[in-house]
C-alpha cells in the first residue's frame, strides 16, 4: 500500500534562445561582513550557465542592484529578454524601472487610446487593425 501521491509528470524547461537572453537574479545573503559587505548578488545566464557574482550590502536598494547590472553585466551581454527571480513581482518590476533610470532612457507611460499623449502610434494601430 502506497502513502504517498503520484509524483506529477516532468515538463522540460524551454531553452532560451542565445546567450544573456534569459537570466535569473538573486541575492544571497547576510553573510560573514567582509570588506564591509555582507550579501551576495547572483546573475545567472539560462543559456550558458555562466554566473556573475557581485558583494554588495544587505540593505542594497533596486537601484544600486540595477546600477551593478548596467556595469557589470550590460556592457558585456545587453538587455535580456526575461528576467527570473524568485524575490517577488515587486522587486523586478522596480529593478527594471530603476534600470532604465540608471541608462537614461526616458521612460513615458499613458493611458490606453488617449491619443493627446501618443496620437501616431494610436493612428497607426487603426490602419493595422482596418488592414488586418
Amino acid at each position: 500500500m502506497q502513502h504517498q501521491q503520484k509524483a506529477g509528470e516532468l515538463h522540460l524547461l524551454k531553452i532560451p534562445q542565445g546567450p544573456w537572453q534569459e537570466i535569473s537574479i538573486d541575492i544571497i545573503g547576510p553573510l560573514p561582513k567582509l570588506n564591509g559587505k555582507d550579501t551576495i548578488i547572483v546573475i545567472i545566464d539560462k543559456f550558458i550557465k555562466m554566473v556573475r557574482l557581485k558583494a554588495t550590502m544587505t540593505n542594497v536598494s533596486s537601484k544600486e542592484i540595477a546600477k551593478i547590472y548596467r556595469d557589470k553585466i550590460w556592457k558585456l551581454h545587453g538587455v535580456p529578454r526575461k528576467i527570473l527571480s524568485n524575490r517577488g513581482l515587486q522587486f523586478a518590476s522596480k529593478f527594471m524601472e530603476e534600470f532604465i533610470k540608471v541608462l537614461e532612457t526616458m521612460r513615458k507611460l499613458s493611458t490606453v487610446y488617449y491619443p493627446q499623449t501618443d496620437g501616431p502610434t494610436e493612428r497607426i494601430n487603426q490602419k493595422v487593425e482596418t488592414f488586418l
